[in-house]
């Protein structure tokens, strides 16, 4: 039986797919569905992390991404709802997307994560990186990868 429905999105066509998807299984189900946006950790080089002005440069850009976050997670409810998603929650996480994504799922105690993917060769998605391929190994919770 599937209660909490996870879905997570970066605002790319992949993930408003999924999100459409998420929102249909949702309402077939009548369960939950909680929608989520990971701010990526930036890398920045020591030297910038040791000028005068950074902090005022990380509270900036702090609060660009949370607006940015806010924009990309009303647009998701509204696609949600649009679909057919009874109830719909939405939240903002940080770190790498991946590792948010599982520890989120956990604590929620979430009964199927979805996700988009862009369906990038296996050679690609090995040297760029993929989300969901990296969630699959790092999540017990059963996953639905939508391309």
């Amino acid at each position: 039986m599937i209660n909490k429905i996870l879905v997570a999105t970066d605002a790319s066509t992949a993930s408003g797919r999924a999100v459409s998807y998420a929102a249909r299984l949702s309402a077939v189900h009548d369960c939950e569905l909680l929608v989520l946006h990971v701010i990526r950790d930036m890398q920045l080089p020591a030297e910038l992390k040791e000028a005068p002005d950074f902090e005022s440069f990380y509270d900036a850009r702090d609060q660009i991404m949370r607006a940015a976050a806010d924009r990309i997670l009303g647009e998701a409810r509204d696609l949600a709802r649009k679909d057919g998603a009874p109830r719909v929650q939405t939240a903002i996480g940080s770190g790498d997307p991946a590792t948010s994504i599982a520890g989120f799922a956990k604590r929620r105690k979430v009964d199927l994560i979805v996700v988009g993917t862009r369906g990038l060769s296996k050679v690609k998605a090995s040297w760029m990186g993929s989300v969901s391929r990296k969630l699959l190994d790092l999540t017990d919770v059963n996953c639905l990868v939508i391309r």
